[in-house]
C-alpha cells in the first residue's frame, strides 16, 4: 500500500490535498487517550489482584525484598524502588559477599506500609523508616545483633 492511500485510510485526509481534517485528527487524539487511560485505570486493580491472590506466607510472589546477611553491630537496610543499600551504623562492614537482596517488583514512589516476616537472627530487626514523601519513598529495617560476634540474619519486607 503507497502511503497516499495509508494516509487516506488512516486519517481520512485528502488523497488531493494531503491535508488533515481537523474533526477526524480530534476524533483519533480523544479515541487515542480515551485508551490509553482505561489502560493505566485498571493497571493498579490488576496487580492488586495479583498481589491478594497470592498465598500467605508465600516470599518469592507479590512485592517484597529477602534479604540475607552475616552482621556484625548494627546495620540499616535501605530499599527505595527497587535499588537496595546497606549502612553499617556500627560494627565491622558488612561484605557483598556476606550478604544477599532479592526484589520481587518495586517499592512504589507513594506512601506505603512496609511490614517484615520471616525474621531469623539472634538480636532485633526493626522497621525504622515507612517509604513517605519527606524520605523520597524509602523503608529503612534496622538490624541490631545482640551476639558478640558476626552472625547472620534474615528478613523479607513486604509492602
Amino acid at each position: 500500500m503507497d502511503i497516499p492511500r495509508l494516509l487516506t485510510y488512516c486519517c481520512k485526509i485528502s488523497p488531493q490535498k494531503y491535508e488533515f481534517t481537523m474533526k477526524s485528527y480530534a476524533t483519533l487524539l480523544c479515541g487515542a487517550l480515551f485508551c490509553l487511560g482505561a489502560i493505566f485505570a485498571t493497571l493498579p486493580a490488576i496487580a492488586q489482584e495479583a498481589a491478594a491472590t497470592a498465598p500467605p506466607g508465600t516470599t518469592l510472589l507479590g512485592n517484597n525484598l529477602n534479604w540475607r546477611g552475616d552482621v556484625d553491630g548494627v546495620i540499616e537496610v535501605s530499599l527505595r524502588h527497587r535499588s537496595v543499600r546497606v549502612n553499617v551504623i556500627s560494627g565491622r562492614s558488612l561484605r557483598h559477599q556476606h550478604q544477599d537482596a532479592r526484589v520481587q517488583g518495586f517499592l512504589p514512589a507513594r506512601p506505603v506500609t512496609v511490614s517484615l516476616e520471616n525474621v531469623v537472627g539472634p538480636g532485633i530487626v526493626e522497621i525504622v523508616q515507612h517509604p513517605q514523601e519527606a524520605n523520597d519513598y524509602t523503608a529503612r529495617v534496622r538490624i541490631t545483633n545482640s551476639e558478640p560476634s558476626r552472625s547472620e540474619f534474615r528478613f523479607t519486607l513486604r509492602w
